[in-house]
């Protein structure tokens, strides 16, 4: 019977790590998201307020200096790797800035109140490069420490804007800050986040481990009536 559980809680573990394994894209060309015109100190109109959108899905939510990162139509698709939209920070006030760092955090999409990590994160800034300035990234651990840091000029030729990426394992956050005052990132790239130890197992973990309690259940319902017959034999 161990080695019936052993191997059933095995499969639980593989189809957890398959699961971790994808690599999520956020482009913000996504239907739930709209985004407003590209000005630089106009307040973030709620449509266009980058938050939880991606909380339920992905288990990543955005925040900036106004509570919220900002969805912006830049309006040029060769500035852009996918579409038009990039996305910005915005000030304490909500409105648009391109020198306010953007925070990213990561939680169990099936409970939001569960902190998760990652292993890698990356992001690519606009592809109009204006030969100074640098975007960075840089991840934290659940407790806030440093991880792992990138940064990259802005000065690529034109349709090959900087990348940012860092590869950690235990990644809870991320922050990403341009020194220049006109980049706007797009693709925010992830590996699939892992709750941290003490969350809410995923509904495949869940079902794996209760076929192994049910094949215990069974075997033990199997092994009383042979006990009770040598009981009498004696």
């Amino acid at each position: 019977m161990k080695h019936i559980l052993g191997a059933t809680l095995l499969s639980a573990l593989a189809v957890g790590g398959s699961a971790q394994a994808a690599t999520n894209l956020i482009t913000f060309e996504e239907p739930v998201l709209t985004a407003m015109s590209n000005s630089v100190g106009a307040l973030v109109p709620g449509p266009a307020q980058l938050s939880t959108q991606f909380l339920g899905t992905f288990g990543v939510s955005f925040s900036s200096a106004g509570g919220f990162a900002a969805v912006v139509d830049h309006g040029f698709p060769a500035l852009t790797p996918s579409g038009t939209n990039i996305f910005g920070g915005t000030t304490a006030d909500g409105r648009l800035s391109y020198t306010s760092t953007i925070s990213a955090a990561f939680f169990d999409p099936f409970n939001s109140a569960t902190k998760a990590t990652t292993t890698r994160v990356r992001v690519l800034g606009d592809l109009y490069g204006i030969g100074s300035g640098t975007i960075t990234l840089t991840a934290y651990d659940q407790f806030g420490a440093v991880l792992a840091q990138s940064t990259d000029t802005d000065d690529k030729p034109f349709g090959q804007g900087p990348v940012v990426e860092v590869n950690a394992a235990g990644i809870h956050s991320i922050t990403l800050v341009g020194t220049s005052g006109t980049v706007g990132f797009d693709n925010f790239e992830f590996e699939s986040v892992t709750p941290i130890s003490g969350g809410v197992p995923e509904p495949a973990t869940w079902a794996m481990m209760l076929l192994g309690f049910g094949a215990l259940g069974a075997e033990m319902r199997r092994r009383r009536p042979l006990a009770a017959t040598c009981r009498v034999g004696v």
